[in-house]
């Protein structure tokens, strides 16, 4: 069941992820058809594909975080043995939760505080971008956690 549900979570953040990089392609052909064609200035194009394609890298990280599709170092774990390997496997999914964890709660302040600030061009709240910081660490959080106990279950 659990299973079930964090695969359908990780399936909503592909498709999110998606239709943010569509929009930055929608946002930026607009905004070069607007230049070269209209000769017109689309500012507000240019900074919602700015926010769009900061959603889409925070959303495909914590994708490929689940995956295990991000950059990783095994050579320690590697030459360490079975057991060796399961411990160091076991520390760096712990440094990795305390990392989440910081990020997680400096950018919920950092969010919070953002709010109070407009975006100049499109005149929306700064903090809706920065936004994408907390929400992706705490799913990154529970794909690391679903990491966790796949470790234990190992052992």
């Amino acid at each position: 069941m659990a299973r079930k549900m964090i695969d359908l979570l990780e399936t909503v953040l592909q498709g999110l992820a998606g239709v943010c990089l569509a929009l930055v392609f929608v946002l930026v052909t607009a905004q070069v058809l607007g230049r070269f064609v209209f000769n017109i200035s689309l500012a507000t194009a240019s900074e919602l594909s700015i926010y769009a394609m900061i959603w889409a890298i925070f959303l495909g990280a914590t994708v490929a975080f689940r995956s295990k599709k991000h950059i990783a170092m095994s050579f320690f774990k590697d030459k360490a043995g079975e057991q060796a390997g399961r411990v160091i496997s076991i520390f760096v999914v712990a440094c990795l939760a305390l990392f989440l964890g910081i990020i997680a709660l400096k950018g919920y302040d950092l969010t919070l505080r953002a709010m109070r600030q407009m975006s100049p061009a499109a005149g929306m709240p700064v903090g809706y971008v920065t936004m994408a910081m907390p929400i992706c660490s705490a799913l990154a959080l529970i794909f690391l956690l679903e990491e966790l106990v796949d470790q234990f279950r190992k052992s």
